[in-house]
C-alpha cells in the first residue's frame, strides 16, 4: 500500500436519568432567506422540520464497586479496570489476607455479581511457569477473552507481557513473553535500563501489543529546580507485536513503529526518536491484519481522542492550537476539519494508559464561530460517515467536552460552565435537545470509563464507584 506523508478524559439513587431538557441546542440548517411579503410558509415549513424531543437515555445503577471491595477506592481510574458489554474487568487488586499476592477479578456488568476472581497461584503451571500480576498498565477485554498485564523476574527469562484470561471463567489460555531489556552497567549518565509493554488492542482475532526499551534518567532530585531539567530518555528499541488471540502466536512485527490505538483495522502509533519523549512524536499507521504500512506524518503530534474511523490530533496540551491540530481519518491519515483555537480540546496528560482502545462511535470537538464569546457549534464525525456533522448551539450555551463519549444511537457527552448544577449532559444530535442528569460530578464523581450500555463513575476522593446500567 502506498504511504501518505503530510506536511503540515452519580449520582445518587437507583436511577440515572438524562432527562429533562435545560437547555436547547438549534439544529443547524440552511439559511432560508426572507421573501420580504409577510408570507410564512418557509417559516411553517422550518417549523415542521423540527423533529420531536426523544426520549433522554436512562441508566440504572447496577452495583457499588468500592462497597463490593473489588476496587481500591481511591485508586480506581481508568488504567486499573476495563468495560465492555459482556465484562468488567479489575485487575491486580492487593489479595485481602495474602499480602504478596494479588487478585484479578470478572464481573458480569448486567448484575454486578463477581464472575471470577483468581490470583498468581491460581496460573497453572503449564501456561504461566512464574509471573505475578501488575497493578499498573494496560487491560483488555474482547471477545470472550480478558488480558491481564503479567510479569516474571525468575530464573534468566525475565519478561514482561500479558496472560490471556477465558470471560467466563478466568482460565489461563496463553502468555505472551516480552524479554525485558538487561544490559550490564548502567548508561549514559547513571541512566538505569527500562523496559515498558502495553496492550493495545484487538481486531477481530488478532490481539495488538507494543514494547519499548530505553535508558531512563532516574534521578528526580532535581525536579522541582528551574534551573535542572530531566534529561529525556535515550531509545533503544520500540516494536509493535500482533498475535492471535486463540493461540497466543506471533502474527507479525514492526520495528521502530510503537502502537498506541487500534482503530477499524489500523494500529495507530509514533515513530520515536533516539532521544525518547513521551509526546510529540510523528504519527503513523499499519495495517492491522499485516503490519504493512498505511500512511505516517513528518509532522509531530498527539492523539486527544480517536473512534473506529476518525482521531483527533493535538499538537500540545496548552490551549494554543498548532498548524496541524484536527480531525483525520484514521484509514488514510486525510485531514477532514481544522480546530478552534477559542474551544480548543482536551490533550490528557496520561500517556501510558491513554486511550488503549476506540471505544465511542465518533469524536467531538466545539467551535466558536465568530469569537470567544460568540455562537458555538458542536461538531462530530460519526463512524460510518464519510463528513463532520454539526448542531449550533445558543449564544449563551458555553460548553466543553470534558470525558469524549459520542454513543451509537446520536448523543455526545458534553459539560456546561454556564448552566446550575454543572456537570455531564447527553447533546441529542437529531433534535438539539441537551438533556440533564444528576448532577453527574455530584461528591467530586465522574465518568471513569464506558461501553455501548454501562457507564462506571467514581473519583480520587469519595466513597463510591458506581457501575450504572443503561436501560433499554
Amino acid at each position: 500500500m502506498p504511504t501518505v506523508t503530510f506536511s503540515g478524559d452519580q449520582m445518587r439513587g437507583l436511577a440515572f436519568k438524562i432527562g429533562g431538557g435545560l437547555a436547547a441546542l438549534a439544529m443547524a440548517v440552511s439559511a432560508c432567506g426572507s421573501t420580504g411579503s409577510g408570507d410564512s410558509s418557509g417559516d411553517e415549513a422550518s417549523a415542521s422540520k423540527q423533529a420531536k424531543p426523544r426520549e433522554s437515555p436512562e441508566y440504572e445503577e447496577v452495583a457499588d464497586l468500592a462497597a463490593m471491595k473489588v476496587v481500591k477506592q481511591q485508586y480506581v481510574f481508568g488504567d486499573t479496570l476495563y468495560l465492555d458489554d459482556s465484562l468488567l474487568l479489575i485487575q491486580a487488586r492487593p489479595h485481602p489476607k495474602i499480602n504478596y499476592l494479588s487478585v484479578v477479578t470478572g464481573i458480569d456488568p448486567t448484575n454486578g455479581k463477581v464472575k471470577w476472581e483468581i490470583d498468581e497461584r491460581d496460573l497453572p503451571t503449564s501456561v504461566v511457569e512464574s509471573g505475578v500480576f501488575m497493578g499498573r498498565g494496560r487491560l483488555l477485554a474482547s471477545d470472550g477473552m480478558a488480558y491481564v498485564p503479567l510479569s516474571s523476574s525468575a530464573g534468566t527469562e525475565s519478561y514482561y507481557g500479558f496472560v490471556a484470561l477465558d470471560g467466563e471463567t478466568g482460565e489461563a489460555k496463553w502468555v505472551a513473553r516480552h524479554p525485558v531489556w538487561e544490559p550490564k552497567g548502567t548508561g549514559p549518565d547513571g541512566r538505569s535500563a527500562r523496559t515498558v509493554v502495553d496492550i493495545v488492542g484487538a481486531v477481530g482475532d488478532t490481539v495488538v501489543y507494543s514494547a519499548h526499551s530505553y535508558w531512563s534518567d532516574g534521578d528526580l532530585s532535581g525536579l522541582n529546580d528551574p534551573n535542572d531539567r530531566m534529561k529525556p530518555n535515550i531509545l533503544h528499541r520500540a516494536e509493535t507485536v500482533a498475535l492471535d488471540a486463540e493461540t497466543g502466536k506471533v502474527r507479525w512485527k514492526k520495528n521502530g513503529f510503537l502502537g498506541r490505538y487500534v482503530t477499524r483495522s489500523h494500529v495507530i502509533g509514533t515513530i520515536p526518536a533516539k532521544q525518547e519523549a513521551r509526546r510529540n512524536k510523528p504519527l503513523a499507521a499499519v495495517e492491522a491484519g499485516t503490519g504493512n504500512d498505511a500512511w505516517k506524518t513528518t509532522w509531530k503530534s498527539n492523539v486527544a481522542d480517536l473512534s473506529k474511523d476518525w482521531l483527533l490530533v493535538r499538537q500540545s496540551a496548552s490551549p494554543d492550537i498548532g498548524p496541524h491540530d484536527g480531525v483525520y481519518e484514521a484509514a488514510t491519515g486525510r485531514l477532514v476539519a481544522k480546530l478552534d483555537a477559542d474551544t480548543p480540546p482536551l490533550l490528557g496528560a496520561a500517556w501510558v494508559n491513554e486511550m488503549p482502545e476506540a471505544k465511542g462511535h465518533g469524536v467531538a470537538w466545539i467551535v466558536t464561530e465568530q469569537d470567544k464569546d460568540g455562537p458555538q457549534t458542536l461538531y462530530v464525525a460519526k463512524d460510518g460517515e464519510s463528513e463532520p456533522r454539526k448542531v449550533a448551539f445558543l449564544p449563551n450555551d458555553r460548553l466543553e467536552i470534558g470525558h469524549p463519549m459520542v454513543t451509537e444511537d446520536d448523543y455526545v457527552m458534553v459539560q456546561s460552565a454556564a448552566i446550575d448544577p454543572i456537570g455531564q449532559q447527553f447533546a441529542d444530535l437529531e433534535n438539539g435537545e441537551l438533556d440533564f442528569p444528576v448532577d453527574a460530578t455530584e461528591d467530586d464523581r465522574e465518568p471513569i470509563t464506558y461501553s455501548d450500555s454501562y457507564l462506571i463513575t467514581g473519583g480520587l476522593h469519595v466513597e463510591e464507584t458506581i457501575l450504572y446500567k443503561r436501560v433499554p
